[in-house]
């Protein structure tokens, strides 16, 4: 937790938080390492909610075991949506200087965010089957298992996601007003973005793996297994 905040904190200091301001290649860069530690950071209590929910197991703590290859598998996958994520921002810094005063960066990032939209979407339910190591748990089989279910996973996130916003976001702009640039202030935004962020991790690795339980066929079955319900 203590590693948390002080990604929290680095991140406010030094990550512009007003919405249009300016953001240079480095920034971005930055803030996609922040996301990447996070990511780190995160895996052992995203792996078990998702265990939690699917197999009632209780962890007595969160450890970091990048030895491990439950672990190792499923911060990769984390890392590669973490680039999806981050292409659209990356390429509009580098386009904007070229295309200033046209609409290409808009119009780059409105593609860019809806390829990245349905390929998070599609994938979702990998990470619960990595955490079950679950037989079939492979890139194609989550994309599979998730076709036609996309506009019901969309609603299901967007339903999550808008009460820790309303609760959020005003909490953090009064919190920003009330104290300003000051380290104190600095520090109990930190608090409040590093919990939001683990709530949020939790809530959706729970929903994750109730899709996963619902969806799931070519994820639970070994590879070249035939189609069809799966044997208990």
């Amino acid at each position: 937790m203590l590693a948390m905040l002080a990604l929290k904190v680095l991140s406010i200091l030094v990550i512009p938080r007003k919405i249009g301001a300016p953001s240079g290649l480095g920034i971005e860069m930055l803030g996609f390492a922040l996301g990447l530690m996070q990511g780190f950071l995160l895996t052992p209590a995203a792996i078990a909610v998702h265990r939690f929910v699917l197999f009632g197991e209780r962890e007595a703590s969160y450890r970091l075991e990048p030895a491990n290859p439950r672990f190792r598998r499923f911060f990769f996958f984390a890392v590669v949506l973490q680039i999806f994520i981050a292409i659209p921002s990356v390429l509009v810094v580098v386009v904007m200087p070229i295309t200033r005063g046209s609409l290409a960066p808009d119009a780059i990032m409105a593609v860019l965010v809806l390829f990245t939209a349905i390929v998070m979407l599609r994938t979702l339910i990998l990470f619960p089957a990595i955490a079950a190591d679950a037989p079939g748990a492979v890139l194609s089989n989550a994309a599979r298992d998730s076709k036609g279910h996309s506009w019901r996973i969309l609603f299901i996130a967007i339903a999550i996601a808008i009460p820790i916003i309303v609760v959020y976001l005003p909490m953090f702009y009064w919190l920003r007003w009330l104290t300003g640039p000051s380290l104190g202030g600095t520090v109990v935004r930190a608090v409040l973005e590093a919990a939001e962020t683990v709530i949020a991790t939790a809530v959706y690795a729970a929903v994750a793996s109730r899709l996963f339980i619902a969806l799931a066929d070519r994820l639970a079955r070994p590879p070249g297994a035939p189609s069809g319900p799966v044997a208990d």
